[in-house]
């Protein structure tokens, strides 16, 4: 590979560790559909619809074509495509603008750069343009060029888009994805349709099942009551969250009292988000262990409630094949105030937020 494709990504500020990655594929967030996973059930009814008036199906980030591919295979579509690069399709940087003159179906797998990753891979000064205001994510930008340029708009993108503060006001269905439609990413993944011609409220699938409509699952995360007195990152806290589910199926998600975890308390940073201790200042020493019972209760509810879609995806499945999942500390602190309410009704705001 030239030099000039190569870029050092920090491992370790510490360490002062770096490796080598490929830069142009890095700054184009390219990564490419192998399968046809992507296509479920619900997915392939929505398509259906939405090639009723029209049969073009157009993908402005086509690179190798295998989305399309598959819409000419299974529903004989008139297939069109850009891509960055000179290849088969014409060129066109459709982060820009997409020419869609016969207002074709757009069926695609945008790139993926966050922006916090392209300064971290060394590649942003080549991206920077392409991050508008509120848009964190090359994918985020990717689909507004395409909700610009047609009325159905079907995309593979990072699943994190549930929790992002994108509009889901066009989204009509979302489908998560635990089996990889991809060769070269562990990226967790959803497949979002689009229908402009009305807001709605999307459905939510995992693979063909479903689980309910955006704003029923997401009704369960409220922000947290309780301001003060609940700090996360204490390295002498006396509650431990272990905020990732581990590969074996029952390595989930869970607080703990904090003198039976075994993280080593020097390993906590202000940056700890999967392991660390905390602290409850209303708490005493003998409330702990009822307050943790708690803690996994109200967690426990709230994703069988939600099928897991209110927590953030986390890179790869458990051994069982299910996504695993990463409480981050804007949810935690609505379990921790869920908890309190309940062990202590009288000296707690009474607000229930279930």
């Amino acid at each position: 590979m030239n030099s000039k494709n190569i870029s050092r990504m920090l491992i370790s500020k510490d360490k002062d560790l770096y490796k080598e990655i490929d830069a142009s594929k890095t700054s184009t967030g390219s990564f490419f559909t192998k399968r046809d996973v992507w296509l479920t059930e619900p997915v392939a009814e929505f398509l259906s619809g939405a090639l009723a008036a029209g049969n073009n199906v157009l993908d402005p980030y086509a690179g190798e074509g295998h989305l399309l591919d598959v819409c000419l295979e299974k529903f004989n579509s008139a297939i069109y495509g850009y891509d960055i690069r000179e290849t088969i399709w014409e060129k066109n940087d459709s982060l820009i603008s997409i020419p869609n003159p016969n207002n074709a179906v757009i069926v695609t797998n945008p790139p993926y750069l966050a922006k916090y990753s392209a300064k971290r891979k060394g590649v942003f000064d080549t991206v920077e343009k392409y991050f508008e205001e509120g848009r964190e994510d090359l994918y985020q930008t990717a689909l507004d060029r395409c909700l610009e340029a047609a009325t159905f708009v079907v995309a593979i993108i990072p699943e994190t888009f549930l929790n992002s503060t994108f509009s889901k006001d066009y989204l009509s269905l979302l489908c998560v994805l635990e089996e990889n439609p991809f060769e070269d990413t562990e990226t967790p993944v959803c497949v979002a349709c689009f229908d402009r011609r009305n807001k709605q409220d999307a459905k939510l699938f995992i693979n063909h099942s479903y689980c309910g409509n955006f704003s029923d699952i997401f009704s369960y995360r409220k922000t947290s009551l309780r301001k003060d007195g609940v700090r996360f990152n204490i390295s002498n806290g006396r509650v431990a969250l272990k905020a990732v589910d581990g590969t074996m199926g029952d390595d989930l998600i869970r607080f703990e009292n904090a003198n039976t975890f075994s993280y080593s308390r020097t390993n906590i940073k202000h940056s700890s988000r999967l392991l660390t201790y905390l602290e409850v200042d209303v708490l005493t020493d003998s409330e702990i262990n009822d307050f943790v019972d708690a803690c996994n209760s109200h967690l426990g509810f709230i994703r069988n409630k939600t099928f897991d879609l209110v927590l953030s995806p986390f890179k790869g499945n458990n051994k069982s094949g299910k996504r695993r999942r990463r409480l981050d500390y804007t949810l935690a602190r609505t379990i921790i105030e869920l908890s309190l309410t309940s062990m202590s009704p009288k000296n707690i705001k009474q607000d229930r937020l279930l």
